[in-house]
């Protein structure tokens, strides 16, 4: 089982609600949770599997090897987010005008730090750093000589992610974690099982809860919606992504993403096979397979609103469990 925590605290930021001329009213209307932010401490992944196989590093100092405690934890630090919008985790979007209604009608695309100590997602706003995204990455990789392995979420305990309330303050709002997304890509490794080789595929996005209702966009949708460049033309669109929600681990396409434990052994829910299930990462061997996380506020979904949040306090905690079960190879 391999577990990644993400503490994130919400605090106050001085950026502006004035946009474009417009003030914003007591109503309540989606991405306006711009004079908040939401922090990421630290991000803890750990990994064991039937006590076998699957192990896990920071993608900086490569694998692992030897089964010390070292191949088992990796730790990373964050930043504050505020709320944006991909279709594919290359271009992001944020607000820029709306109408007389609160109804956005504009979007742009932020401008990134590319200062050498620049994290990645880091971009400027009412004078202070914030990101569109937070994005950790790790090596996925088996024991010397212990085969390949096919990695899954691990859905045996309850949900393989889950948000909760960390460090004991009363949340004033669901805001946080129910616009929340986390996404999980994969890049091929080199020989040397550090270098980045080949594409970066997203595999899945999940949503902590189901998306129901419409956000304030102009041309608002219901379901699972995004920003992406259509026409030339920044607009609101149906996502095109796989993603999974809440305990819903099959996708828009029935595909199922997640395993549970039999006994001693990791097997697929009642009704899935490999046949129609997906693999986060498939025959992951001693060489590894570079993971990445992202997690950002979705400001599209419905549940992107400022009202009672502008005082939320609590401190969120990301937990993601996966579990690699033994390859066949194909």
């Amino acid at each position: 089982m391999n577990i990644k925590k993400m503490k994130m605290q919400l605090v106050a930021t001085a950026a502006s609600v004035l946009i474009s001329g417009v003030a914003l009213t007591s109503a309540t209307y989606a991405w306006y949770v711009s004079n908040n932010s939401v922090t990421a401490n630290t991000t803890t992944i750990s990994a064991t599997t039937n006590g076998f196989i699957l192990q896990i590093a920071e993608a900086d100092k490569g694998a692992q090897q030897g089964g010390n405690n070292q191949s088992l934890s990796a730790t990373t630090l964050g930043g504050k987010i505020t709320p944006s919008s991909t279709s594919d985790l290359k271009d992001w979007y944020i607000c820029l005008g709306w109408d007389s209604h609160g109804n956005v009608t504009t979007y742009t695309q932020p401008t990134f730090n590319t200062k050498a100590d620049a994290k990645p997602g880091e971009y400027e706003a009412g004078g202070e750093s914030h990101y569109a995204y937070l994005k950790s990455e790790y090596i996925l990789y088996t024991m010397t000589e212990t085969g390949l392995a096919d990695v899954y979420l691990d859905s045996n305990e309850g949900k393989p992610i889950t948000v909760t309330i960390d460090n004991g303050k009363m949340a004033s709002s669901t805001t946080i974690p129910d616009s929340m997304r986390i996404a999980l890509t994969t890049q091929p490794l080199a020989a040397d099982g550090k270098t980045p080789t080949g594409t970066e595929t997203l595999r899945v996005v999940y949503a902590p809860t189901e998306e129901t209702g419409k956000g304030n966009d102009a041309a608002a949708e219901n379901g699972m919606t995004c920003i992406a460049t259509v026409d030339q033309a920044a607009k609101l669109t149906p996502v095109s992504y796989s993603y999974i929600y809440d305990t819903h681990y099959s996708d828009q396409n029935g595909k199922n993403w997640s395993v549970i434990k039999d006994d001693e052994d990791y097997v697929f829910p009642t009704g899935y096979t490999e046949n129609n299930s997906e693999a986060i990462a498939k025959n992951v061997g001693y060489n590894g397979i570079l993971l990445r996380t992202y997690i950002w506020m979705e400001g599209t979904d419905a549940d992107c609103v400022n009202n009672s949040a502008t005082e939320d306090e609590a401190t969120y905690s990301v937990t993601l469990r996966l579990a690699g079960i033994t390859s066949n190879g194909n």
